[in-house]
């Protein structure tokens, strides 16, 4: 009797236990759907969070319709529950495709892939399709939940993103990474769609030059502004003063501009870079040589509005979220080195015209016009073309 009683005892005791964790089972499902749905809910549109874990990297991310191919049926700009069903593999080969995670050259083996659509706050009762008005119901983003996996912890961490949409507040993804206690934000365009993680403060500081260099060579409005600047007086003396003058001016509303003490709006600060096309290559044709003192407090005043141009750029790549500072020397060491790659290009390019004999034979036949003159006329020309752009915009 008693081998019996405790027999069945250890056989309550094991249906007790297989009850318990059946029920913990159901629970923890249950508060991942939850969790899912809420994420779905609240994760703003464009943003999204990594959290990297020992070989592990687990990502949530809220990812554009408009960036998906063959999944919109209605062609309503939205992702219904329905057209989720329909094409949900086609749906989950695309994010795979264009959302990878890399240690090194190795691509993470995919664990885990979730797509939910939740219908957007502020539909439109109506929406107008081919088949005429049928409801506007469904969700112009889609969260993407994805867990990757490596052999071992990742040390190399890189991301390859290609997913933005049509509409210009889709060309941009905030990302926000966690590692322990690091910490780091990413901000990934079309352009600049690629992110290597957990940088040291040396390769972040490489990378913020290059990126500097790479902006200011292909900025054809600061260019334009900088060729005025050189061409109106001859000298290391001049060209030394008014280039210190204009880098000092930029690199103070650049840092103040990032680090949210000035805030000014890129329509109005735009148009003013323009302008100070246009006034600079004015004054070069008014004035028959360069006062330097004048100069210098002139380029000083368009340096600051040329540092709020510089920030809007920097913070559509973001700033490095560990190293801030690192990031701000890094883009403001570039410029300089890119400013003074343009000055030897230029003087390159005037020496090669003189010496070749061009230069003396164009001003001669356009009645006293010297080289210099007429890269002011050509400047003059494009700043106010610029200005209208961009005041009409």
């Amino acid at each position: 009797m008693k081998a019996e009683s405790l027999i069945c005892c250890a056989a309550g005791a094991r249906a007790r236990c297989k009850r318990q964790a059946m029920l913990c089972a159901t629970l923890l499902m249950g508060l991942l759907v939850w969790a899912s749905q809420a994420a779905a809910h609240l994760m703003p549109a464009q943003q999204g969070a990594l959290h990297v874990q020992g070989p592990s990297v687990l990502a949530m991310v809220a990812l554009p319709v408009s960036a998906l191919n063959q999944v919109d049926d209605d062609g309503d700009g939205r992702l219904s529950e329905q057209e989720v069903q329909r094409h949900l593999e086609r749906i989950k080969d695309q994010v795979q495709a264009r959302f990878r995670i890399f240690n090194a050259d190795t691509p993470g083996r995919l664990d885990q892939l979730q797509i939910l659509a939740e219908e957007d706050e502020k539909t439109p009762p109506l929406a107008s399709t081919s088949a005429g008005l049928t409801p506007g119901a469904g969700a112009t983003y889609f969260l993407m939940l994805m867990k990757v996996s490596f052999a071992g912890a990742p040390d190399s961490l890189h991301l390859a993103v290609d997913f933005f949409g049509s509409a210009p507040r889709e060309r941009q993804l905030t990302l926000k990474v966690t590692r322990g206690e690091d910490t780091e934000a990413v901000v990934l365009t079309p352009w600049h769609n690629t992110h290597r993680l957990f940088q040291s403060p040396l390769e972040v500081l490489v990378d913020y030059t290059l990126l500097g260099i790479e902006h200011i060579l292909l900025g054809w409005d600061h260019l334009t502004f900088l060729i005025t600047v050189l061409v109106a007086a001859t000298g290391w003396r001049y060209w030394w003063r008014v280039l210190t003058g204009f880098t000092v001016a930029h690199s103070i509303t650049l840092t103040a501009t990032l680090l949210g003490w000035v805030q000014v709006s890129a329509a109005w600060v735009e148009p003013l870079i323009a302008a100070s096309i246009v006034l600079m290559a004015g004054l070069n044709l008014v004035q028959r040589s360069a006062v330097l003192g004048q100069r210098l407090l002139i380029v000083f005043a368009c340096g600051l509005l040329h540092g709020m141009g510089f920030a809007s750029a920097i913070s559509e790549l973001g700033l490095h979220g560990s190293y801030q500072w690192t990031s701000i020397l890094g883009f403001n060491v570039g410029i300089e080195l890119g400013q003074l790659l343009f000055l030897l290009a230029v003087l390159a390019v005037a020496k090669g015209l003189r010496t070749w004999g061009w230069a003396p034979v164009f001003a001669q036949r356009t009645t006293g016009f010297t080289f210099e003159r007429w890269v002011s006329v050509l400047a003059l020309a494009v700043g106010l073309f610029w200005l209208a752009e961009r005041l009409i915009a």
